[in-house]
Formats: C-alpha cells, structure tokens, sequence
C-alpha cells in the first residue's frame, strides 16, 4: 500500500475522470529486468487520505471497501500474464479481454465469502454493476474490443460478456482462456468452439432479451447469474442519482421507418426496436458510409434480428 497509487492522479483528475486503486506491474516478474522494479509477485495499492493530501481525500473506509475487488482483480492479470508471457512464452493476453476476466474475478471472489443475493454483495459488486450499467446505457458509444482500461463503459461491456461466457460454458472456460498463448477473439473463439462474430452476436441479444418480460429467452440468448433488469430496477430505487433507469437499455423504437447515424464500434452495436403491425409490408435495411458511399470490404457490420411478440 503507497502513496505512489494516489499521486497518479492531480486533486482534480480524481474529481472529474476517476483515480486508481491499484495496479500490478509485469515487470515485477522479468528477470532479469534492468528497469527500475520490485522483484515478486506484487500487488500496488492506494493508501487513505481523508486530509487530500496526496490527492482527492479517500477515507479509511471507503479505501477498505475497494480493496478486496482490487486485489483480485490484479491478481487476475498477474496470473494471466504469468501464463501467457513467462510459462508460454507468448503474447499478453489483448487488453479487454484481460480486463474481462479480472472484472468476473471481482465478482466470483465476491461471491465466495458474500451470500449472492445479499444487499453486502450488490454493495461488493457495485463496481461491476455500474460499468455494466454505463456499457447498456449507450452500447453504440462503447466497445468491446478496446484497447485501454480507461473507459467503464468498455471494461462493463468486457465484465457482462465474460458473464454470459461463463453462464453459457461453465466456470471450467476461464482456465482455458488463461492457460494458453491464444488471445483476445481468437482465444474465445478457440476456447468455446463458436465463432468470435456469432459468439458476440448472441451475446448482444442476450443483454435485450435474456430476461425481457413476456419472452421466454432461447437457452443460448440467457444470463442464468443475475436477473439484469429486476437487479438494476432494485438500484435505482435505492439510488436514482447513480442508477437513473430501471434498465439502462433502451432501444430506438422504429414504427414504419427509422434513420440512424453513426460510428458502430468494434464488438459493440446498435438496438432498434421495430413494432410491424400483423400482415405489414417488409422494411430495408441499408448499411452504408458517409454520403453515397459503400462500406469498406475491411467492415463486417453484422445484423441479429430477434421477434419478441
């Protein structure tokens, strides 16, 4: 624990972007490593501060209550480093797939010592949760494949697709994805036998319909860990201020036509929701660059269609 942790970030930064809580250094582990570093398996975190001395004020608490997910979620990337990099030899594993599976680490060491569907563990879990929450807010700002942690927004869409990973393949699949050289779409596709572009596909109609009332979800479009909508329906209750809907996804409603403009980032997508009438004519879907312009060969945009009613 050093106040190293909180310096990274001005009064200010952790006001208005956010702080960091921890962080383990790879170079920790090379040896011989001429860089300036802490031989072993080393784990940095921030220290308490209620005076805002180093930075914004962090009270004893609250540094208390943000430890444990920090912890293991470092020490996921830690491991996965090991086992690709020092035992393989390979490449580290893709950033958000990493950040992935260190945000399911948070969740599934919380739910070792935690009751699940105890308030202690939405309070544990709450880090989790809000990523995912600003990820299903606007899934068209996000991506998936990222590359930095830097955004919540990413890393939440990263936490909810290892969830449904995990909910669809068994708990047995995060090893898999760890002990090998495989990374990033190739490791998932690799581990879980389904092709990246299906297996994000599927996973996007997942976050819409897994719970949707009135639908009975096909097995493989389902979380079977957490009821989403009942779960963030009960956080905005208990805060509106943080959790302003009762579920942050809300699809473009398209009665006859509708007209969208934008970017569609890599791994992530776009929801509309076409309310067609019994025997209305077929609608046209055209995907295209700015201006009168086909996409590029390299664009792959993809279209799942789902009927609900």
């Amino acid at each position: 624990m050093t106040g190293v942790v909180n310096k990274l970030v001005t009064p200010d930064q952790c006001l208005t972007t956010g702080y960091v809580t921890g962080f383990f250094y790879p170079g920790d582990l090379i040896s011989p490593n001429p860089l300036p570093h802490t031989p072993g398996e080393v784990m940095y975190t921030m220290v308490p501060d209620p005076a805002g001395i180093l930075s914004c004020p962090h009270s004893r608490a609250r540094v208390e209550g943000l430890l444990p997910s920090t912890l293991l979620h470092e020490l996921e990337h830690m491991i996965n480093f090991n086992q690709h990099v020092l035992v393989r030899q390979g490449p580290s594993e893709e950033v958000w797939l990493d950040e992935a599976l260190a945000k399911y680490a948070e969740e599934l060491g919380g739910r070792t010592f935690l009751p699940g569907d105890s308030a202690s563990f939405y309070s544990y879990a709450d880090g989790d949760l809000y990523d995912a929450y600003e990820y299903l807010e606007a899934p068209g700002d996000h991506y998936l494949v990222t590359t930095t942690d830097q955004n919540l927004g990413d890393v939440g869409a990263g936490w909810l697709l290892m969830r449904y990973v995990v909910d669809q393949f068994g708990p047995s699949i995060t090893p898999k994805l760890v002990q090998t050289s495989a990374t990033g779409a190739g490791n998932l596709s690799l581990q879980t036998g389904v092709p990246f572009s299906e297996l994000a596909a599927q996973w996007a109609l997942a976050n819409w319909v897994s719970d949707l009332p009135g639908f009975n979800a096909p097995p493989g479009l389902r979380y079977t860990s957490w009821q989403f909508r009942a779960t963030f329906d009960s956080l905005n209750a208990r805060d509106p201020s943080r959790y302003a809907q009762p579920f942050p996804l809300a699809p473009v409603v398209a009665n006859g036509s509708v007209s969208l403009k934008g970017v569609l980032r890599a791994g992530s997508g776009v929801y509309v929701r076409c309310i067609q009438p019994p025997g209305a004519q077929s609608f046209t879907l055209a995907f295209g660059a700015p201006g009168p312009t086909a996409l590029a060969p390299v664009m792959v945009p993809r279209l799942e269609v789902i009927r609900v009613r």
